[in-house]
């Protein structure tokens, strides 16, 4: 098992071809899809016997996961990498390019190049998981890759040395000099929720966030669960927040005060495919169906602490749902990748990080 921690055509135009394409895929499965016979997979998964699984869950979550996994399918034991979602896609992408197979099965929040990996790259094996028709049409990308849960930007403090009344409500409150070497947050270059977060902040009007950060002494931790932890352990008093950690965090009884900022938040599906390439993709095939059927949703949910995307689920326990929150704007529809390369290169500039 191995851990790493946690095109000029603007986005909303290749959205308006992407609707068309997931309605189509949705609606018109491939005949070999279509007629697959599901227990001649399962049989073939189980002789396989093993899957490798690429992800960026949250680490204290995948572990059940997996092994909820292989309580339902005894015969497929598992391998994972963990990796943040952009260097996780650049990872798959190399690895695809050079011929060197290692992932059945990936499962991250995609930008540009994942996208242009599937549609153009051949990244993504094309099937009908036999679980999709309990889903709405939304979720499916072409029979390629379905969106299973959704990541949402948060401010959060602790709660032992902020009181609620004094805590941050907007986005533009962590540059109050009050909090002056008391902000958090996780780095753009490391993650795509964090990039969608600020074109977020750009669409609002808020075009300098990085100079404004840097001077009121923000401080960069690794992932949302580094993030979590920092702000948990006194490190730093607020911070934003991909909600990965939050739910399970509360669950636990951390004493940790959060708020989705009434100006909007930036949201992120996470979504999982086999690849097209998979040296296991019957075993591959096994766990996308699992993870896409109801108890798998429900253990990916408690597990890995967002909110998912099958209909009928049990509600998360403290968090919110996406539909409550005030103007939750798809990350997809802000971020293109000419921005979200500029984005980084001006946040390494900015804070003198290569």
């Amino acid at each position: 098992m191995t851990n790493a921690g946690d095109h000029d055509i603007t986005r909303r135009a290749a959205l308006a071809g992407l609707g068309a394409t997931m309605a189509l895929g949705a609606l018109a499965p491939s005949r070999a899809a279509a007629a697959e016979d599901w227990p001649a997979v399962q049989a073939a998964a189980a002789k396989e016997g093993k899957l490798s699984f690429y992800h960026n869950l949250r680490p204290q979550g995948v572990e059940q996961l997996l092994v909820e996994f292989r309580k339902a399918n005894p015969g497929i034991q598992t391998e994972q990498i963990r990796l943040g979602s952009a260097p996780l896609i650049e990872r798959f992408s190399t690895e695809f390019n050079a011929g060197r197979n290692i992932a059945d099965v990936m499962l991250t929040f995609p930008d540009d190049a994942m996208f242009a990996g599937v549609d153009k790259g051949g990244w993504a094996l094309e099937w009908t998981p036999p679980e999709l028709s309990a889903f709405k049409p939304v979720v499916n990308r072409g029979n390629k890759t379905f969106a299973v849960h959704t990541s949402r930007n948060v401010i959060i403090y602790n709660k032992q040395r902020v009181k609620p009344a004094d805590a941050p409500k907007e986005w533009t409150d962590l540059w109050d000099p009050r909090w002056k070497g008391k902000v958090g947050m996780d780095p753009p270059w490391r993650s795509i929720a964090v990039q969608g977060l600020i074109a977020l902040w750009v669409k609002n009007g808020i075009a300098d966030a990085a100079q404004k950060l840097k001077a009121n002494d923000v401080r960069f931790f690794e992932g949302s669960a580094g993030v979590f932890q920092a702000v948990l352990r006194g490190d730093v008093m607020v911070a934003t927040l991909a909600d990965l950690p939050l739910e399970p965090g509360l669950e636990d009884g951390a004493p940790i005060g959060f708020v989705y900022p009434k100006s909007g938040t930036a949201t992120n599906d996470g979504y999982v495919m086999v690849s097209a390439r998979a040296p296991h993709p019957n075993a591959g095939k096994v766990f996308v169906n699992w993870l896409m059927s109801a108890p798998g949703q429900l253990v990916l949910q408690e597990q890995g602490g967002l909110p998912v995307t099958r209909p009928g689920v049990t509600p998360t326990k403290f968090v919110p749902a996406t539909s409550a929150l005030s103007n939750a704007v798809d990350s997809i529809t802000i971020v293109n990748g000419p921005e979200q390369s500029r984005t980084i290169e001006v946040w390494r500039e900015t804070f003198g990080i290569r």
